[in-house]
């Protein structure tokens, strides 16, 4: 009897498994006239978002959606329009036991194109976000993704906790945040740039901006156009630093774990040791404070 009872339990099983792991697709579309100046604002349980401004008067949604059919009956997607914007929400019915035997691969892809002034809110718990030609701020959360901001004209904030960040072409205040993955901002320029990694290197090119930026688990190499104020710091890995060279600046540069150079021109130096560089350059400025406890650092020219 016990052994005709585990036949049983292992044949349903069988049967839940099969039933639950089998491939299903669907889409969702929506489309919205617009006035100028709104907001986008997307929350979802799941899935990538891919945002993207143009120059019509029109938010156009697309989710492409596989997985099993459990899994896609589950996941309610919903879009609605008010006098401030749009707000488009993807969130799962049930969180259950019968879950844990969905198998199947599941995907979910949001595409938003929307005017270029409107400005953008989104949260994810599970992939990546894209936002691109947009003129307005840009607001961004992902749990599990890498982060792509590109040709933005306003202030931009986004975070993820488990992927890296490329920023390209931003003109306004920005904040960078990622707990376990790589920073890369090109040709930014305007307010504060403050970029933060738990795991990972940051490399800026082409900045004209006042910096912070600092990482527990990687290198620093900056290229800044200019000295509004300029902190790097680094728990384990090098930094390099190249400034124009007729620019001022206040420079104390210090490492725990290797060696300061500089091809700077130091009018004056108060502290001058392998660790430690304290100075002006071109008779001072702005404050540039380097400092690592793990690797060398090293201050050059732009060329």
């Amino acid at each position: 009897m016990a052994t005709r009872a585990r036949t049983l339990l292992l044949t349903l099983a069988a049967a839940l498994i099969a039933s639950v792991s089998l491939s299903a697709e669907k889409t969702f579309d929506k489309r919205f006239n617009v006035a100028p100046g709104g907001h986008l604002r997307l929350d979802t349980d799941v899935g990538s978002v891919d945002v993207v401004g143009g120059a019509g008067h029109e938010v156009v949604i697309h989710a492409e959606l596989s997985g099993s059919d459990a899994f896609l009956a589950d996941l309610k997607v919903t879009a609605e329009q008010a006098s401030s914007g749009v707000t488009v929400t993807a969130r799962k019915a049930h969180e259950s036991w019968f879950n844990w035997f969905d198998f199947g691969e599941k995907r979910v892809q949001f595409t938003i194109d929307v005017p270029r002034d409107y400005s953008i809110e989104l949260r994810t718990s599970g992939g990546h976000l894209d936002v691109r030609s947009v003129n307005a701020p840009v607001r961004g959360t992902t749990s599990g993704g890498n982060i792509v901001v590109r040709d933005v004209t306003g202030s931009v904030k986004m975070h993820t906790s488990g992927g890296n960040i490329d920023a390209e072409r931003i003109n306004g205040t920005t904040e960078l945040g990622t707990s376990g993955g790589n920073i890369s901002v090109t040709d930014t320029r305007g307010g504060d740039l403050d970029a933060h990694t738990s795991g990972g290197g940051i490399r800026l090119k082409n900045i004209d901006a006042s910096v912070r930026a600092d990482t527990s688990g990687g290198s620093v190499y900056a290229e800044i156009r200019s000295n509004h104020g300029i902190s790097l710091s680094t728990s384990g890995g090098t930094i390099n630093l190249f400034l124009p060279e007729d620019v001022g600046a206040s420079v104390d540069a210090s490492t725990s774990g290797g060696r300061v150079s500089s091809a700077l021109p130091f009018t004056s130096t108060e502290t001058a040791d392998p660790s430690h560089l304290r100075g002006a350059v071109h008779g001072g400025g702005q404050q540039v404070v380097l400092h690592t406890s793990g690797g060398s650092i090293h201050l050059g020219p732009l060329t």
